[in-house]
């Protein structure tokens, strides 16, 4: 079962396996934002001169934007290992694991996920090191482009694996 202070990831790519930001990077997630349908697109309008107010098409559903969601990230290990497991996370992030670049998050704290995201960077990094071994606290931004589908993640039949972050079904 995954933690709470956690989040999964999982590429798009075919076969690819999800990955735990605790098991995998020995990281936390402080910081995950409840964010849901953020803002709806501008609809289409015309605005006559000489008549109140605007002629708008509003449709049956209105359409989302795409958003930045940005999450805070603590690491605390043993001495001189937090630029090497940082470095290993971003590098997940930005594809060079070989299996692409887009990503599935889940955060089991929110129970919020979305697909179709992309590293947009990462900032305010916080690094302490002292004898007793590595801090560092720093914030990551994403780029969702699917607002809307929601991803949950899919268990095993003995429900000890989670086997895929998947579209919820409704």
């Amino acid at each position: 079962m995954v933690e709470a202070y956690s989040i999964l990831f999982q590429k798009t790519s075919d076969g690819a396996k999800v990955k735990d930001l605790l098991t995998e990077w020995k990281m936390v997630c402080t910081d995950f934002p409840f964010e849901l349908y953020p803002e709806t697109k501008d609809l289409p309008k015309r605005d006559w001169a000489d008549e109140d107010g605007e002629d708008t098409f509003i449709p049956d559903v209105l359409p989302l934007k795409a958003y930045d969601l940005e999450a805070g990230i603590c690491y605390t290990g043993e001495m001189a290992t937090a630029y090497d497991n940082v470095v290993s996370f971003l590098g997940y992030l930005i594809g060079e694991d070989g299996n692409g670049a887009t990503l599935k998050v889940y955060n089991p704290h929110t129970n919020i996920g979305r697909r179709n995201l992309y590293f947009l960077g990462a900032s305010d990094y916080d690094f302490h090191s002292t004898k007793d071994g590595d801090s560092v606290t720093f914030k990551v931004k994403f780029r969702v482009t699917d607002p809307k589908t929601e991803i949950v993640p899919s268990y095993s039949i003995d429900m000890t694996t989670i086997l895929a972050l998947v579209a919820k079904k409704g």
